[in-house]
């Protein structure tokens, strides 16, 4: 991959890429690929960078002490990274990310992210408008996860991810033990609110 692609981010819309470019030629900025299943990132290791997914998905895993697991949530390119955490006190990664399948990212340090947003207002604008979206984000899921039952949770991904096909996949996704998800789909069957198809379980019509 040309390093001119690093530009069709959305990072840097609109921005003054002869400028950027002579502050990622100062810095540390390199372009890897992984594979399918390969960790990106760890969680609890040092974040010292955005992370610009520029090909591919990966997925962000979360795991808790007690050694429950679940997935914050699934990015597809072109996506930033890290957006949040780079500049945080702790300075660490809260999550794993890990490939979902062959990917392409884009490591720019916190320096050189530093000099860009001081140097182009639309580069500063453009991240501003990256944390502010995942911090969004990040607030709806804990909305989700603290206020919602598990049979609403399965609603509201329906209808925004389509159709539930893999449940061992799902009951990640919905920080959910399988049975507990399984059991709460059978209820929601049962009481006709969903139904089964062959691409998984979707909302029953009218719903």
């Amino acid at each position: 991959m040309s390093s001119g692609r690093i530009f069709e981010m959305p990072l840097f819309k609109d921005c003054d890429t002869a400028a950027a470019a002579g502050i990622l030629e100062k810095a540390p900025c390199r372009y890897t690929v992984y594979g399918k299943g390969d960790i990106i990132a760890m969680q609890g290791y040092a974040c010292r960078a955005i992370l610009l997914l520029s090909e591919g998905s990966v997925y962000a895993r979360m795991i808790s002490e007690e050694g429950k697991e679940f997935t914050l949530d699934t990015l597809s390119a072109p996506e930033t990274l890290a957006s949040v955490f780079v500049f945080s006190t702790e300075r660490i990664f809260p999550v794993t990310i890990i490939a979902s399948e062959s990917c392409g990212i884009w490591s720019v340090s916190s320096d050189a992210l530093r000099r860009l947003v001081s140097e182009d207002r639309n580069i500063l604008g453009n991240y501003l408008r990256i944390v502010s979206d995942h911090s969004m984000f990040l607030s709806k899921r804990l909305h989700e996860f603290a206020l919602q039952t598990l049979s609403s949770r399965i609603i509201g991904y329906i209808r925004s991810n389509g159709p539930i096909g893999n449940l061992q996949d799902t009951a990640f996704i919905l920080g959910a033990a399988r049975p507990s998800l399984s059991r709460a789909i059978a209820q929601l069957v049962g009481q006709g609110i969903l139904e089964k198809t062959d691409e998984g379980y979707v909302l029953a019509d009218g719903m």
